[in-house]
């Protein structure tokens, strides 16, 4: 893994492409798409006609859901406030197929507003978009991050 979480600036971002589904731990910054940024390889508008080439620059940012759940299942007893465990939470889900992009980015930075023409761009739970497969919070049919809260409430 190339990045850890970072709250606020390191995010674990869902992407589908393709119909393929896959995590990446990335700045921030990468994800608004109708922005010129300086460091996204020259790539103006971020859209489904240059995912090919984006997603290929940041392959190495790309991590198995495997290697998520590993992650989380051994820090599980390290967090010590459910704002630690917030680095964990998947922050933005983009859809390159659907021309979509759902945020629950926790700050005041909207993603959702910052997509290209003809694009859908909302703050949302998107939870239930990740394919059960993928949902690296999930061990045994147990969601992690509820765990985490009633254990952290008490």
């Amino acid at each position: 893994m190339k990045l850890m979480p970072e709250y606020a600036k390191n995010l674990i971002v869902g992407v589908a492409f393709h119909n393929n589904w896959s995590w990446y731990i990335t700045e921030r910054e990468y994800w608004f798409l109708n922005i010129e940024m300086e460091d996204r390889f020259g790539i103006e508008v971020l859209d489904e006609s240059t995912a090919d080439s984006f997603l290929y620059n940041i392959e190495s940012f790309k991590i198995p859901t495997t290697e998520l759940t590993e992650i989380l299942s051994e820090l599980m007893d390290t967090f010590q406030n459910y704002d630690e465990v917030l680095e964990f939470l998947p922050t933005i889900h983009v859809n390159f197929d659907n021309r979509e992009l759902y945020s629950l980015f926790p700050e005041l930075i909207s993603f959702e507003n910052y997509v290209p023409n003809h694009w859908k761009g909302e703050y949302k739970d998107f939870y239930e978009l990740v394919p059960f497969a993928e949902r690296y919070w999930i061990v045994d049919n147990e969601n992690l991050f509820e765990k985490l809260y009633k254990n952290l409430k008490k």
